[in-house]
């Protein structure tokens, strides 16, 4: 065997061993690629779900925000007709009442003017 023969056996044996480890290399990428893809797919599913739960909630947040919107607008309402409520009682039944109360002490310290005045006497002024 020639100097040549032997070279070209040596370089034939590895462009062999290098041709079967880019195969082998080729087969692990794919293998890789099929795992990533298989992961990837089940990431999507799951995020599908979270989506969809987090929909949910966001759609029971809005309908309790209308509920609160609405109670508030209840809550509203309401203080306005105490407030409405809490004048008309004033002036129908505490202004009165105030009157009355001021027309008696009137009344009774006319009384004890009157009561205070010695008499004059029989023929008046």
């Amino acid at each position: 065997m020639t100097f040549a023969q032997l070279v070209d056996l040596v370089v034939t044996v590895v462009l062999l061993v290098l041709l079967v480890m880019a195969g082998l290399l080729i087969s692990e990428a794919r293998s890789m690629v099929r795992s990533l893809e298989k992961v990837s797919q089940e990431l999507e599913a799951e995020m599908k779900k979270l989506v969809h739960e987090v929909s949910g909630l966001v759609d029971d947040a809005e309908h309790d925000v209308s509920k609160f919107e609405t109670l508030l607008d209840s809550a509203t309402t309401v203080t306005n007709s105490f407030g409405g409520a809490s004048r008309i009682a004033y002036s129908a039944v505490v202004a009165p009442l105030v009157k009355a109360k001021a027309l008696r002490a009137g009344a009774a310290k006319l009384i004890m003017v009157f009561k205070s005045q010695p008499g004059e006497g029989k023929g008046g002024r």
